[in-house]
C-alpha cells in the first residue's frame, strides 16, 4: 500500500475539537460522526454541525460515519435516509461509513442491513463503505455485500492483521494530540481522489453497438410468426398476391415495412381491381 495518510475520527465524546492543532500535527483527514440509528430525536451526534463546519473552516477534507443498529435491510435503509438527511448537500471527501459493531445487532440479518445502507448512500451520489473491528469482520461480516463494499478495519496493533482488502486502518483509540486522545487512521487510497470522480455513464451507446443491436433486433423480428388474430388477413393479401414476401418468399409477418413496399403494396391492389 503506497499511499499511507494519516486521520483521526471524532464524534461528541471528543467534546470540543481544535482542528487547527489536528492539522499542525500532520493530521490530514478526519471522520465526523453523523448519529446513530434512524432518523428519530436524540439520534444525532450532538457535535456533528459543529466538527463539519470547523473542519471546513480548517480546510481538513472528512469523511462521515453513521452508528449502526439495523439488523435487516429495510433498518439499514432507513439509518441512511437519517445519515443522508444529516448530511443535507454535502458530500465528503473521505466518504460515507457504516459502523457496525453494536452487539444488539448479532443474529440479524447483517448483510441485509450494510447493503440496504450503503446502496441508499450511493444512490445519493456518495462513496459508502463499512467499519468494523477484526473479529466483527473475521466472524460476522461475512457475507456477499460486504465484498462490494470498502472495509474500514479497526484493530489496535502495530499492523492490521485482517487478510482481506481494505481501504483505512483504524490502529488506536490513544492518539494524543493537543492533550486529547483520538482514535488514530491510516488511510490507504486517494478518497478525494474516488469521491471527486464522475460516475461512469455506461448507458451511452456508440453507433456501431447501436447499429449491431438493431440489426439483431430486425433479424429476431423477422423470425417471428404471424399472430392468430390476423392469420385471415395474412391469407388474404397472400392469396389476392397484394402483399408476397421479400425476394426469398419469406413473408415477415412482424417486420416493419418501408414506404415504398407500401407503394407496391397499393399499386397491387390497383391490378386486382
Amino acid at each position: 500500500m503506497a499511499t499511507k495518510i494519516k486521520g483521526v475520527d471524532i464524534s461528541e465524546f471528543n467534546g470540543t475539537v481544535d482542528f487547527t492543532a489536528l492539522k499542525n500535527a500532520g493530521i490530514e483527514f478526519v471522520i465526523i460522526r453523523t448519529g446513530l440509528g434512524s432518523d428519530y430525536p436524540g439520534q444525532q451526534d450532538d457535535q456533528f454541525e459543529v466538527n463539519v463546519k470547523a473542519c471546513e473552516k480548517a480546510g481538513l477534507p472528512y469523511g462521515v460515519y453513521h452508528y449502526a443498529y439495523a439488523k435487516n435491510r429495510a433498518a439499514g435503509v432507513s439509518e441512511a435516509k437519517h445519515c443522508l438527511r444529516l448530511l443535507g448537500s454535502r458530500k465528503p471527501a473521505y466518504g460515507v461509513w457504516y459502523d457496525m459493531e453494536d452487539s444488539s445487532t448479532i443474529g440479524g440479518n447483517l448483510n441485509g442491513a450494510a447493503d440496504g445502507f450503503c446502496t441508499t448512500v450511493e444512490s445519493a451520489g456518495l462513496y459508502a463503505g463499512v467499519y468494523a473491528n477484526l473479529n466483527w469482520w473475521n466472524n460476522y461480516l461475512t457475507g456477499p455485500a460486504f465484498s462490494k463494499y470498502d472495509k474500514w478495519v479497526a484493530q489496535y496493533n502495530s499492523t492490521c492483521q485482517y487478510k482481506g482488502d481494505y481501504g483505512i486502518w483504524q490502529f488506536t483509540d490513544a492518539l494524543s494530540i493537543g492533550g486529547k486522545n483520538f482514535d488514530g487512521n491510516w488511510a490507504y487510497k486517494d478518497y478525494p481522489a474516488l469521491t471527486s470522480r464522475e460516475p461512469e455513464d455506461d448507458d451511452d451507446l456508440t453507433y456501431e453497438e447501436f447499429k449491431e443491436y438493431m440489426e439483431r433486433h430486425l433479424e429476431e423480428m423477422a423470425k417471428k410468426p404471424v399472430s392468430s388474430w390476423a392469420m385471415a388477413a395474412v391469407n388474404y393479401v397472400k392469396q389476392e398476391e397484394l402483399m408476397n414476401g421479400d425476394v426469398d418468399g419469406q413473408f415477415r409477418p412482424q417486420s416493419n415495412i418501408t414506404r415504398q413496399e407500401f407503394a407496391a403494396v397499393l399499386k397491387n391492389m390497383e391490378s386486382t381491381q
